[in-house]
């Protein structure tokens, strides 16, 4: 049986969407932003032709005025959850973040439209992916037990999150050396990609041209867009992860040779003057 269910019917802020499906299929444009999650099995999605699987670590964020596909196709119901923000509440809260209060209070119907990435983004990465975290379970709780739910807050809450979470992502595409959005969008795309990847297997041997090629680019481009969205090589990056692990074993007791087993690192001596280094740096 499909289920499709409207909980927050009536909010002018936003929609929030309840379903369990097995067979489905959608293709339309986008009218208002949308997150999407998964509470069990997975969703398939094409945005402006490109693909995403959705589980259960990540959620979708889709803009509006985007081609959007989705599919289901399960033997047992996938649930999920899709949550509408309306654009018009996420351009306010943009303005208050972008324009002074004597701006606001002299230009208060001045119209300033916030453009969102499409990606999937996993819970722990920002703002947004944490207060959903925090409150989506309750708000399940909320509505299995028909006790009110305070929509108005969660919409403003969530909005918040989402235009925080964008203004800094815009920073960080500002340093990409493109002249095109699309490309500047494409490029933190798999940059990113990447970085979950060793922030999700730095204990494991990682090889550079292997995560080029995953990304599609040539190894100095990978090496050289990845240095200029998050500051550091991506060997920076998957050193400072093990080091921070390291110190954190290092407390617990373990020894150097322990610690370079547990975390890839060459051997215990090498870890010891890594540590050593960044501590005197």
């Amino acid at each position: 049986m499909s289920l499709i269910k409207n909980i927050s019917q009536g909010n002018s802020s936003g929609k929030f969407v309840l379903s369990a499906l097995q067979q489905f299929e959608r293709k339309s444009n986008t009218e208002d932003p949308s997150i999407k999650m998964v509470l069990s099995g997975s969703e398939h999605y094409k945005v402006n032709g490109r693909n995403y699987t959705l589980g259960l670590d990540h959620f979708l964020l889709v803009d509006s005025n985007e081609w959007l596909e989705t599919v289901v196709d399960a033997k047992k119901n996938v649930k999920g959850i899709c949550i509408f923000p309306k654009k018009e509440l996420l351009n306010q809260i943009v303005k208050t973040r972008i324009y002074s209060c004597q701006t606001l209070l002299d230009m208060p119907f001045e119209n300033e439209d916030i453009s969102l990435l499409h990606k999937l983004y996993d819970f722990k990465e920002n703002r947004t992916g944490r207060y959903l975290q925090q409150h989506i379970l309750t708000f399940l709780g909320l509505q299995e037990n028909t006790k009110e739910i305070d929509f108005d807050t969660f919409y403003m809450q969530l909005a918040e999150c989402l235009v925080d979470d964008q203004l800094e992502l815009k920073g960080q595409l500002k340093k990409i050396s493109s002249v095109k959005k699309e490309t500047k969008e494409e490029l933190y795309r798999r940059v990113f990609s990447a970085k979950n990847y060793i922030s999700d297997n730095y204990t494991q041997n990682i090889n550079l041209d292997d995560l080029a090629r995953e990304s599609y680019l040539s190894k100095y481009h990978f090496i050289r867009t990845f240095k200029m969205v998050f500051g550091l090589s991506p060997y920076q990056y998957l050193l400072q992860l093990r080091l921070k692990k390291a110190q954190q074993l290092i407390l617990q007791d373990y020894s150097y040779n322990e610690v370079s087993n547990l975390i890839g690192f060459s051997d215990g001596k090498n870890l010891r003057k890594a540590l050593l280094k960044l501590h005197s740096a």
